[in-house]
């Protein structure tokens, strides 16, 4: 089946449509959380970034504990009871006029929002298995962020309206489609579920005492800064250390949803293998460092000069997105045993949310305002981690082999 211009095996119609849906309702709220907790909920900037803060650090410390029982039950019933758990906290946030519950409610919500992203990669592989899932992930990345402009565009609807009943359909109507996608998931198969007949260990994550492993994770976890980047960094600099006007920045960020939308499935293509995984990842991470040299540089230029560097720093900011997006996902998997999928993949997936939590600072206070010589930094770090992503994989494997075969002999 083809569907959006995209090629979907049958079987995950359904999945794709859910995400669709899922991401109408993120879309919706990612646009309008700001106003609606200022504006309508009468909270003030400081505290709802304190409480969001509060929130990120409740889902990075619960991360790897729920990966660890969606081992145990399986990853639909986690990925259900996810959903309704973030669809329950949204309606929540339809009650809190006061800074003490909007925290409460935000870490209750953050909790499952960040461990709902290896949940549902592990979703992915029990569903349709190893030869299919790259393709299915790349095509719910293009629905997704389609999804998200459908939200934006609703909200900017919402915030016309500017009543405080239009402002409660930001949280309501996200929490809506996170109860439309939990039921949809019910019903949505798992060809390629089969879990091994034991159940992971209780007691302290085995990954986290893997070095090796970990390596791996922290270099991912430095690509994972282009997305602060691409929100933070080039608009900011933009704004304060080119001559190009800041008009620019809106378009520049349309021309990465558009990329994304037409060339995912295409950057993804031969990343089924771990070999493929780590290729792509030594790819995005040179194409950030041209992106970051080019940024550099347009710190320098005449306006002119300046708007055409920071569209070519945008595509290869981009194509290093798309290269990274389908490379994690790629070692991510390759690096799991099956056995412990939800475990590894969480502990992937926390070094990420660490540093999107860290990045803000990091790219404002340690690139942004330091100039060009921030930039090439930047650089030089990128292209430091493409150079060390290759020997890393390996390594980690060779690791997660070597107890393979110690564990088979015990046995």
């Amino acid at each position: 089946m083809r569907l959006l211009g995209l090629d979907v095996p049958r079987e995950s119609r359904l999945l794709v449509f859910v995400g669709f849906v899922d991401a109408i309702g993120t879309g919706l709220y990612i646009a309008g959380f700001a106003v609606f907790f200022t504006l309508s909920a009468g909270l003030s900037v400081a505290e709802v970034g304190l409480g969001l803060t509060v929130a990120n650090a409740c889902g990075l410390v619960a991360l790897t504990p729920i990966g660890m029982v969606a081992d145990r039950i399986g990853p639909r019933l986690a990925s259900i009871v996810l959903h309704y758990w973030r669809a329950a906290g949204f309606v929540a946030f339809a009650f809190v006029h006061d800074f003490v519950a909007f925290l409460v409610v935000s870490c209750i919500v953050g909790i499952p929002t960040r461990a709902i992203e290896p949940v549902s990669q592990m979703y992915v592989d029990r569903h349709i298995g190893k030869d299919l899932r790259m393709r299915v992930l790349s095509v719910l990345r293009v629905v997704y962020n389609i999804g998200f402009s459908v939200g934006g565009l609703l909200t900017t609807l919402i915030l016309v309206v500017g009543t405080r009943p239009a402002f409660l359909a930001i949280v309501l109507g996200n929490g809506a489609t996170f109860f439309l996608a939990a039921i949809l998931l019910a019903r949505v198969p798992l060809l390629a579920d089969d879990p091994p007949d034991g159940r992971t260990a209780r007691g302290w994550p085995r990954s986290l005492r893997q070095g090796r492993y970990l390596i791996v994770t922290g270099l991912n976890a430095v690509l994972v800064l282009n997305i602060t980047v691409l929100t933070l960094g080039i608009p900011l600099w933009i704004a304060t250390r080119t001559e190009a006007p800041t008009a620019v920045v809106a378009p520049l960020m349309v021309l990465n949803m558009v990329l994304v939308v037409l060339l995912q499935v295409r950057f993804s293509r031969g990343t089924d293998t771990r070999e493929g995984g780590t290729r792509a990842l030594r790819w995005s991470a040179l194409s950030f460092a041209g992106c970051m040299a080019v940024l550099a540089l347009s710190g320098q230029l005449d306006p002119v000069g300046a708007v055409i560097a920071v569209v070519v720093a945008t595509v290869l900011l981009t194509f290093g997105e798309l290269w990274h997006f389908a490379g994690r996902l790629s070692v991510s998997y390759a690096l799991a045993p099956r056995d412990r999928q939800g475990e590894y993949l969480s502990v992937f997936w926390l070094g990420s949310a660490a540093a999107l939590m860290v990045g803000p600072a990091l790219i404002t206070v340690g690139v942004v305002e330091q100039g060009s010589f921030g930039w090439l930094a930047l650089a030089a770090v990128f292209l430091g981690v493409g150079l060390l992503i290759g020997p890393a994989v390996s390594a980690a494997a060779a690791q997660l082999e070597e107890e393979h075969e110690v564990a088979n002999n015990a046995t």
